[in-house]
């Protein structure tokens, strides 16, 4: 085997910088898609936690919703029962009727 000019043997360049290269390729391959998993595991993450509180939110919404609408609802219904009361109460008769 012939030597360099340092006295070390030289390497067949026609087998080596092949299999290099490959090497050096699958390490960037390997890099990139490492990259880019983990960038899609941090968009998914920052999705569902988006997602979560927009429907955390949507919830608390609907239940303050349901209990201003309660509210409403038992306020009718004691101004309603207080009329049917105040009829009950005056005999029976209906706007101004009077009594036999």
């Amino acid at each position: 085997m012939a030597n360099d000019d340092n006295g070390h043997p030289r390497r067949t360049r026609s087998v080596a910088d092949p299999m290099m290269r490959s090497v050096r390729v699958w390490n960037e391959l390997l890099a990139a898609s490492t990259d880019m998993a983990f960038d899609l595991v941090l968009k998914n993450w920052d999705y569902s936690r988006s997602l979560r509180g927009s429907a955390e939110q949507a919830i608390a919404d609907t239940l303050r919703l349901q209990r201003q609408l309660s509210k409403e609802m038992l306020q009718a219904w004691e101004g309603y029962s207080s009329e049917i009361m105040d009829i009950l109460d005056r005999g029976g008769t209906v706007d101004g009727e009077n009594e036999q």
